[in-house]
């Protein structure tokens, strides 16, 4: 009885997880996409955080004197998401550089803090993380819901810089 009982067990055990198409994350295929589809569109969050760049640039360079403008630095890129392994559309972008040539400095350092404090919650971006704090250099990293980044830093320059997390890149 009791070898009946584990055969019967092991069984249900095969079958149960030859019937789940898991992925290593731990939904399927179509859980992947679901979420991802959830989100903005690679088109769509990629303007947001453009906006976001440019409201950042705007206030630093108003409210703290900043005297030469920014350079679009390029250097875009963009990557599969290995969070979404099972949906090939899934992308993560790089967003361009964006750099001031010049430092914030520790005097106007908090203040600018505070500004990118005031922005960044209307794009999601309600984590932050000091990366970096010392005289001269700082670097601090902010963080949304989908797995997207904005790093500030300065030290001889200024950069701004947006990471995307994985969102659904439908041709745009």
């Amino acid at each position: 009885m009791r070898r009946l009982v584990l055969l019967v067990l092991s069984a249900l055990l095969v079958t149960g997880c030859a019937s789940q198409p898991d992925t290593p994350n731990g939904g399927s295929m179509e859980n992947q996409t679901s979420t991802l589809q959830e989100r903005p569109t690679m088109a769509e969050i990629t303007a947001r955080y453009e906006e976001l760049q440019q409201k950042i640039r705007d206030r630093f360079t108003a409210e703290l004197g900043l005297a030469t403008p920014w350079i679009d630095d390029g250097d875009p890129g963009e990557s599969g998401c290995g969070e979404f392994p099972d949906t090939p559309d899934a992308k993560k972008r790089t967003l361009n550089r964006w750099k001031y040539e010049g430092n914030i400095s520790d005097d106007q350092w908090p203040r600018a803090m505070q500004i990118a404090d005031e922005i960044a919650p209307e794009y999601g971006f309600v984590e932050r993380e000091v990366v970096l704090d010392r005289p001269g250099n700082h670097k601090v990293e902010l963080r949304d819901a989908f797995g997207g980044k904005m790093q500030i830093s300065t030290q001889v320059n200024t950069v701004l810089r947006v990471f995307t997390g994985c969102h659904l890149d439908q041709g745009d």
